[in-house]
Parts: structure tokens; sequence; C-alpha cells
């Protein structure tokens, strides 16, 4: 029996939704590994589960909700698949927020009109989401759930719903803060009335006076204020949210731009292919495929498409009569184009409020509404979108296939995915099934052994960060990732704290030169420097140097001095 091409037609999107997150469960997901990012939510969660509260008893500086729901998810996994499964949570997490902002988008505009299957346009979000961070929890992509969640119930007549999940946003990271007030104006022009963006409102106010008891009733609200301030100033704000989207790298889409431009004053139509978006496409495949291959090494976004696509949005937001009225799921109801505009612009803000960091600065995880702004002008320049996003969904599998073979290491160190053949379970069975080269093997199997050797009393530097975890150590240190940034500055405190509790430390000797671990200030090592610096080396392995506090410190040394601090 033979397949008639309108059911293939209606089956291909659903076939591809279902088989390429599969398929990147299996084929990326289970490999890479590495000592800083990686292990940050594994080690917070263990606190979490072993009876600590961020803030009183840990270092944190974002807001705590995905610690424990990250803890939450830990407590139900089988052990020997912790780490495994906050790889593949990862991708779930992505998928989700993908679909929630296909469907929102389906809820606002007509995507039969559009000619774009909803399961196609979820696809093509994840796909270009999912490749610009590494599979492994992160609090940037709770937060992008949480935000996509909110706008599909608030786009789906759940007021009150909306506004709470839109603070559930808001609590994984300061820089969601614009998610609820969008949610809110989203109700306010959907409904018509007061009573529904109250509702809404009434949500979002009601979750965050929640987090304000819990923080209270556990003795850290103080501490709360302390840690959760100060980061971002205004200088690094604008340039992040703003400054980012002038200098983004503009020969790409000018190239692109070039074909589709010399037809028009020639007063001729192009062909198909040479319309801006597959032009571009080609071009931004090309660059990427090339750049990976010479590099030899991961790529998070490329060619600044995101900032772009940002852009093509707010276009689209800005000029909603020329490009977005006409899709409307319902065009005859008040207000049309204030419809349009904040339909799309509320999506564009969550996505933009991913970027408003110190460190994550491209709105890439939020992909889905950015595609469907390239999607809807590629419409109005009078092309069809159905067989763009094909284009599009092939272009990101190309593309972020290629990169995947280069996983994510921080610091750089050479990780071809041909490498990754050993199963870190073999020394740590909380790590069975993810694949590390053998330097990793190597940096797990001697973190073990010095464990063995100088008891629980360790704090592993500058980060290591699910040390405790993989050990099942109860934390006996305050910070697991000894960057200034990460600690909010307070270098004295944390130095005195490992005086105090007389800690073995075991140095990363890759990163024990290092001044800090980006190009900006704040991420300093200012504590393992210090440590460098001041204390005696007791041992060293391939991987690790083994520091202890010195013995004497005497006033007027910079041991004294560091000892007194």
């Amino acid at each position: 029996m033979t397949m008639s091409p309108h059911t293939f037609r209606n089956a291909a999107p659903r076939a591809v939704a279902a088989l390429v997150p599969v398929a990147y469960l299996f084929l990326y997901t289970p490999y890479g590994m590495d000592t800083t990012d990686f292990g940050y939510f594994y080690g917070y969660a263990w606190r979490v589960l072993e009876g600590q509260m961020p803030y009183r008893d840990f270092s944190y500086i974002k807001p705590a909700l995905p610690i424990y729901w990250h803890a939450f998810w830990l407590g139900l996994t089988p052990e020997n698949l912790g780490v495994l499964a906050g790889k593949a949570g990862f991708l779930a997490t992505l998928l989700g927020a993908s679909w929630c902002a296909a469907a929102y988008l389906g809820r606002i505009f007509s995507l039969t009109k559009l000619d774009l299957p909803l399961p196609l346009l979820a696809t093509c979000g994840f796909v270009w989401g999912v490749h610009s961070f590494p599979h492994m929890p992160w609090h940037t992509a709770d937060g992008v759930l949480f935000a996509g969640g909110a706008l599909l119930a608030g786009a789906s007549g759940w007021p009150l719903l909306a506004g709470v999940l839109g603070a559930c946003a808001m609590l994984c990271k300061q820089s969601f803060l614009l998610v609820p007030p969008a949610i809110v104006a989203l109700v306010w022009v959907r409904r018509g009335s007061w009573h529904a963006p109250l509702r809404c409102l009434l949500g979002w106010l009601a979750a965050l006076v929640a987090a304000w008891l819990f923080l209270k009733a556990g003795g850290a609200l103080e501490a709360f204020s302390r840690m959760t301030t100060g980061q971002l100033d205004l200088r690094e704000a604008l340039d992040a949210g703003i400054f980012i989207y002038v200098r983004q790298n503009w020969l790409l889409p000018l190239l692109a731009a070039i074909p589709w431009l010399a037809a028009r004053v020639t007063d001729k139509r192009p062909p198909a292919w040479l319309f801006p978006a597959y032009v571009y496409l080609a071009l931004l495949t090309a660059w990427y495929v090339r750049e990976v291959i010479a590099k030899q090494g991961w790529i998070g976004y490329g060619a600044s498409w995101p900032t772009l696509f940002v852009l093509l949005g707010c276009l689209c937001a800005l000029f909603p009569a020329a490009f977005l009225v006409r899709w409307l799921r319902e065009p005859a109801a008040p207000h049309p184009r204030l419809r349009a505009c904040v339909g799309l612009g509320a999506a564009l803000v969550a996505a933009w409020s991913v970027a408003i960091s110190g460190g994550y600065k491209i709105p890439a995880l939020f992909a889905t509404p950015l595609l469907f702004s390239l999607f809807v002008i590629h419409a109005r320049l009078g092309g069809r979108v159905r067989p763009l996003a094909w284009a599009a969904l092939a272009a990101g599998l190309v593309m972020f296939g290629t990169g995947y073979q280069f996983p994510y290491v921080f610091p750089e160190r050479p990780m071809p995915r041909a490498a990754l053949t050993h199963d870190a379970g073999s020394v740590y069975p909380r790590a069975s099934g993810v694949m590390v080269d053998a330097d990793m093997l190597g940096r797990l199997a001697e973190l073990k052994a010095l464990r063995a050797k100088y008891g629980p009393d360790y704090k592993t530097l500058p980060a290591f960060s699910f040390a405790y975890y993989l050990n099942g150590d109860k934390p006996v240190y305050s910070s697991d990732w000894l960057i200034d940034w990460e600690i909010n500055g307070e270098v004295d405190r944390l130095y005195k704290e490992l005086l105090d509790k007389n800690l073995t430390v075991f140095m990363e000797r890759d990163q024990m030169d290092d001044e800090r671990a980006d190009a900006y200030d704040r991420a300093g090592y200012g504590v393992p420097q210090r440590v460098r610096r001041n204390w005696r080396v007791v041992e060293e392995t391939p991987h690790f140097v083994v520091f202890q506090p010195p013995l004497v410190t005497k006033p007027g040394t910079a041991e004294g001095d560091d000892a007194k601090k």
C-alpha cells in the first residue's frame, strides 16, 4: 500500500517531530563532560538533597527555583543514571519550551494560513535552540521552559497559571524580570478586560510572596539579598541587551539580500531559491561547517543568527500591519495590530531575556519565535513558508550535527566526539552512560583516588563543581565554583573559610595558572590564586596539584595577611 502525496505531506512533520529528538538523545546527549559549568546543578541539587539551603548554607547568585527543580528530578532518578538523566533533561527542557512556543504562536496566528505545520515549527525551534548550549542542567534553560509555559497559558485562557509560570521564569534568573509584565500585557490584550490580567498579576505576586516567605522561614533572606544583587552594571546590561545587536555580523544578511534586491531593481521575480531566507541559510550553513572543521571546536551560535532573528522579529512587531495581521487567527477581533504586536512581542521578550546576563549573552535557546519571525518575513516577500521551514530544519541538522562532533569543554581542550569512547561510570557509577575521553576519565580516576587518600575534608579548585555529588560526600565548603562572579566577589570570606576549615585543596593543573575564567574581570579566580600563591604543595598528579594550608602564618607576610582575611 503506497502513501499518497497528501498523506505524506501531513505525516512528515509529525514523523520528524518524533524522530529528531530521539536521534539527538542517542547521538549527542551521552557525549561530553567538563569540570566547570557542566556539574554546577548536580552539585547544587545534591546539596539540597543533603539538607542544605541556598544562600544560607552555600553561595548562589541567582534565584533558587532551578536548584529545587533539579533536586526534585535528581531525587527521583536511579542513582546510576543521575548524570546522564541530567543531560537528557536539558534536551527535554528545550523540547518542551519549543513545543510551548509553537503551540502559543499557533493560538495567536493561523499556522494553517501560513502553511506551517505546528510540529515542523516546534522541531525547527528545538534544533536551532538545543545546539546553542551543552547538554547539561542549567538555570537559563529552566527559565525558557517556564516562560514558554507562561506564554501558552496566557494565550489559552489560564491567566492565574500564566502569572505563576511567569514568576517561575523570573525565579530562575534575574534577566527574566520582564517576562511576567509581558505575560500580563498579553493577557490584557487577549481578553480585553481587567479581570483576566488581574488574575495573572495575582498569580505572579503570589508566587513571589511564597518565595519570600520560604527564604524568610529558612533564615536565608538577608543572604539572598546580598548574593543576588550587584553582579551586572548598567554598561554590561546595555552591552548584552542592545549593543550586541548593533555590532553583530552583518555580512551574511547583506549578501543574502543582494539577489532579491537585484531582481527588484530589474522588476523580475527571482526563483524561490534566491529569496533572502534561502540564501542566508545556505551562507550560514557553509560558514558554520567551515568554521567547525577549521577550528576543530565547539561553536555555540554561529555568525550572530540569534541577534539577527530577534531584530527581524522586532521589525515584524513594530510594523504588524505589514507582516503579522493577515496571519492572525482572529483578524476580525478588535485591535488586530495591537494583538499581533503583543502576540509576537511577548515571545521575543522571553527570547531576549535569555541573554541579559554577565555570561551567556546570545538569545538562542528560545529559538521558535525567532524562526517564526524569519518565516513571516519570507511570506511577506512572497515566498512559501513550508519549504523554507524544511530548509531551516535541514540546515540546522547539518550545521549543528557538525558542531556536535566537538562537544563544549571549558577551558578549551581538544575533545573530538570520536575520542569519547570511555564510560565515566567505570570510575563513578553515578555517571554511567556518559561518554568521555581518556583525559577526562583520568581526571575522574585521580579525583576518586585523592578523595580516598585525603578523606572528605577537601575542596576542588577552581571548580569540578560536582565532586561532592560524584563521591557521595556531604559538602563541607560553601561554594562549588570559585569564580569571583559566581561568589559575588566575596573572595575574602570564602578564602577565610578554606583556612578555618583546614581543607585540603585539589587544584586542577590545567587551570592552576589562570587569573580568570573569561575575558571580564569579575570572572577572576581570586580564591584559587591565593591558594596557589600561599599554600604548600603536598602532592602532584598528572591532572591535580594538592595543596594544604600554610603551617605558620606570621603577621606582615602575604600568608599572614591572607589568613587574617
